[in-house]
């Protein structure tokens, strides 16, 4: 499946492009964000380049990955995936450079994604997130999208001597196509 092109009021959810690297690196290299990721900080271009072109460009059937640009502008600002887990099983994680944390960037994406994915998925029954517990700005995005916590866990991440605490979220479809606010319309 390709990934197809989804916008929003503010935002345009697009393929990534080979020329994103530099913005990818700049944000994703950056304290600010990579204290919530799993992944090490990319240390190098070169890193960044290989990555774009080994995860986000791949051609998955099974996860799509859209670049989070402002609609008037071309710039990646972030990212967002939705990977297959089962058959009627999606996950959806998302990032958002920390220049423009505060905005509301991720929650109008994750708002588009999972209405395209009501619209284009039928099989599709059930969507679920997770983030550490510690990041609640993410968790709110969630919590507005109306993905409701369902368990936490700590996991190990490589990058930390510590294991870190996740916290679980889903929703099912039902449920989804029942919040008015999935569209936009509530906040």
């Amino acid at each position: 499946m390709s990934v197809p092109l989804i916008e929003t009021k503010r935002l345009l959810l697009r393929p990534f492009l080979t020329t994103d690297a530099e913005a990818l690196f700049a944000y994703a290299s950056a304290p600010e964000f990579s204290q919530y990721v799993e992944y090490p900080s990319p240390n190098t271009l070169q890193e960044v380049q290989d990555f774009l072109q080994q995860v986000l460009m791949a051609a998955d059937p099974d996860c799509l990955s859209w670049a989070i640009c402002q609609r008037d502008q071309s710039q990646l600002i972030g990212s967002i995936q939705m990977t297959r887990e089962a058959i009627d099983h999606m996950s959806v994680h998302y990032d958002v450079s920390h220049t423009v944390y505060g905005n509301g960037f991720a929650t109008e994406a994750l708002r588009g994604v999972l209405q395209w994915g009501l619209m284009n998925l039928p099989e599709v029954t059930q969507f679920c997130g997770d983030t550490q517990a510690s990041n609640v700005a993410s968790r709110r995005v969630m919590e507005k999208c109306g993905l409701v916590s369902f368990k936490t866990e700590n996991v190990v991440w490589e990058k930390f001597d510590q294991p870190v605490e996740l916290v679980f979220y889903s929703i099912e479809r039902e449920v989804l196509q029942t919040k008015a606010h999935i569209s936009g319309v509530a906040e």
